[in-house]
Formats: structure tokens, C-alpha cells, sequence
């Protein structure tokens, strides 16, 4: 069992942008001997061209980033998750997912069918999830 979060694409002209910042920002770092902004050019340039996945599976939630062809994943196991928030309005007729480790969460856009499979098996792996529906005021 794997289901894949629903991810937006990159615009074509939102990736020119940030390449064309970014040899800015290198080539002025060079000009002006500030080389602290050096690796921030390098970064955004590989951030441009690379790519993310969220992946639900059995062993948990799961971000895989490939960038250049190297994968880096960002894992969390089920027991480490503490809640799932459910938002169906946001993402309509998508439902987002929020789940919780302690302060910090993560959002997957999920298709409906999908996140009521995957409440159902997350309620039966661990049976200490809170699971609640976001509420909101009027």
C-alpha cells in the first residue's frame, strides 16, 4: 500500500526566474568580492531542478527529494505521528491531510477516496493518532 500526495507543477516561467536570479546573484557575489552569497546562488540553482514526492506507505509518512538524480527522504514512522487534521474545504474536491509530530506538521493533498483509505489504515496501526477535522469559525 502506497499512495502518492497530489503535488502542484512547477511553472515553466517561475523556474527561468529563479535561474536567471540565481546567475545574478552569483555572477554579483564574483563582481563584488561577497562570496557569502556564493552558495546561495549554487543551492537555487539545484533547488530549481529538483524534485518531491510525499509518499504514505506502511512505514510511515514519507517526503523523497531527488536532486540531480540524488534521493534524500525525510521519514517519519507512524508511531512518531501524534495527529492527523483533516481539511476538506482548502484543497476541494482534494482533502488535506496534516499530520503531527509534537510541534511540527506536515501537509499532504490527497484525493478523497485515498485519504479515507489512509485514515482507516492509520487508525488501525496506531490506535493513539488523534484524528479531528479542522474546524473553522464563521
Amino acid at each position: 500500500m502506497e499512495y502518492y500526495g497530489i503535488m502542484p507543477e512547477r511553472k515553466l516561467w517561475v523556474k527561468v526566474a529563479v535561474v536567471i536570479f540565481a546567475i545574478y546573484t552569483i555572477y554579483s557575489s564574483i563582481i563584488n568580492h561577497n562570496l557569502f552569497y556564493l552558495p546561495f546562488g549554487v543551492v537555487m540553482i539545484f533547488a530549481t531542478f529538483s524534485n518531491r514526492k510525499h509518499i504514505i506507505s506502511q512505514k510511515g509518512v514519507d517526503i523523497l527529494y531527488t536532486v540531480c538524480g540524488v534521493q534524500f527522504h525525510n521519514m517519519w514512522s507512524w508511531n512518531e505521528i501524534n495527529t492527523i487534521h483533516t481539511d476538506s474545504i482548502t484543497s476541494k474536491p482534494n482533502v488535506e491531510l496534516h499530520f503531527g509530530k509534537g510541534m511540527i506538521g506536515r501537509r499532504f493533498i490527497l484525493s478523497k477516496e485515498d485519504s479515507e483509505k489512509v485514515l482507516t489504515f492509520a487508525k488501525k496501526i496506531n490506535l493513539k493518532i488523534y484524528i479531528s477535522e479542522i474546524k473553522r469559525k464563521k
